[in-house]
């Protein structure tokens, strides 16, 4: 990570739009340190509804009930499709007219949107910011939203081409770092950040809203990168199977289950991003892939911790290959929710709430994301 890319850091984390929250969710991280968590009734099921229904604020979702109470693209793009299977479509589809509506006097659109509506990028450009509001918007039909903002969303989609996609290469691009699923490490030409190109390139072809800014052959392209040996890959020249590279092109339907679901989540159990729950992103903890300034404070938080976002993910996957396989897995993500009374962001490998370093940042609570383990549980039940 270079000077200047530092530097970009501190500035976006010291944006006047930003600070607040810090202190926001600071006082409701001592709260929760001193009284506990909120804890929900019932059954996993019911818990995991009443997160979902904890992270509604008016007139959007924010990434939790708990203290990310900000709007987070990336969080409400891969919970969409549950979100509409298990009833909140009406409320998907309000978050993503609200969300447009505070993007549009920029015509950008960004990671996050703070209170008072407005827009910042955490920490940086977000490589999955645009295809995954496609993504949402697809999944809740919204087609009438984005005829109302085509003006600026056709250009945007062509700004993202330009600042993401190499034109040597047709990949992201390697010299410059993106905000994706792990803000928290420096992340560029990485097979997650390939799979959102591909996404919005889907996205634009089948919906046929404007075309697509994406030169043909992407899926291709990405293919050829990243799928080696029955499994995904994090980047071009290695052999690092990571949690967010095996899961995502299969969830988001950049590749169909056929390619080779059961032997890429095979290859994740094998190198042990599985246990004791699914899922980690990495198995091996590496700080040199840290932005050092969170390494500070949360080390290791998107290295081997364990993700219920991506752990949920994982599950539907399985489920779908092997319904069999997912019953032992599924049953221990229940009794831990039902043990906290709440879906917990991130889990130590004790299965305790993450907390960084002096306890300053704790794991949240009563994430959005719960729609997709809602959405299994409803299904087979």
């Amino acid at each position: 990570m270079t000077d200047r890319d530092i530097a970009v850091s501190l500035r976006a984390m010291l944006d006047p739009a930003i600070v607040p929250s810090y202190v926001l969710s600071a006082a409701r991280i001592a709260r929760r340190a001193v009284r506990g968590p909120h804890r929900f009734s019932g059954d996993a099921r019911a818990i995991a509804r009443a997160c979902v229904e904890s992270a509604w604020d008016r007139d959007h979702f924010d990434a939790s009930g708990g203290h990310f109470r900000q709007f987070w693209t990336r969080d409400t793009g891969f919970s969409a499709e549950p979100l509409v299977r298990t009833g909140f479509g009406d409320r998907l589809k309000a978050s993503l007219a609200w969300a447009l509506d505070s993007w549009a006097p920029a015509g950008r659109v960004t990671t996050t949107i703070f209170p008072g509506r407005r827009p910042r990028d955490v920490f940086t450009f977000g490589v999955d910011s645009l295809p995954l509001l496609l993504h949402a918007l697809r999944a809740c039909g919204a087609g009438d939203l984005v005829a109302r903002h085509a003006a600026w969303l056709e250009p945007e989609a062509h700004r993202y081409v330009r600042t993401v996609v190499d034109p040597e290469t047709g990949l992201v691009r390697a010299d410059r770092r993106f905000s994706s699923h792990r803000d928290t490490v420096v992340t560029s030409c990485n097979g997650y950040a390939n799979a959102m190109v591909v996404v919005m390139d889907q996205v634009l072809r089948d919906t046929r809203w404007f075309p697509s800014p994406v030169a043909d052959g992407m899926q291709d392209r990405f293919l050829a990168a990243f799928w080696k040996a029955g499994h995904f890959v994090d980047t071009p020249a290695g052999d690092e199977v990571t949690g967010d590279a095996t899961v995502f092109p299969f969830w988001l339907g950049v590749v169909p289950d056929r390619l080779g679901l059961a032997t890429a989540l095979g290859a994740a159990r094998r190198v042990g991003l599985a246990s004791p729950l699914p899922l980690r992103y990495v198995s091996r903890y590496d700080p040199r892939s840290e932005d050092p300034i969170q390494r500070w404070f949360v080390p290791d938080y998107q290295g081997t911790a364990i993700w219920t976002s991506l752990g949920a993910i994982y599950l539907q996957l399985l489920d779908r290959v092997d319904p069999l396989a997912v019953q032992e897995p599924l049953a221990a993500y229940a009794a831990l929710v039902e043990r906290a009374g709440t879906v917990w962001e991130v889990l130590d490998d004790e299965l305790r709430p993450y907390s960084g370093r002096l306890g300053i940042f704790r794991a949240d609570e009563a994430m959005l994301w719960a729609a997709i383990l809602l959405d299994l549980l409803e299904r087979r039940a």
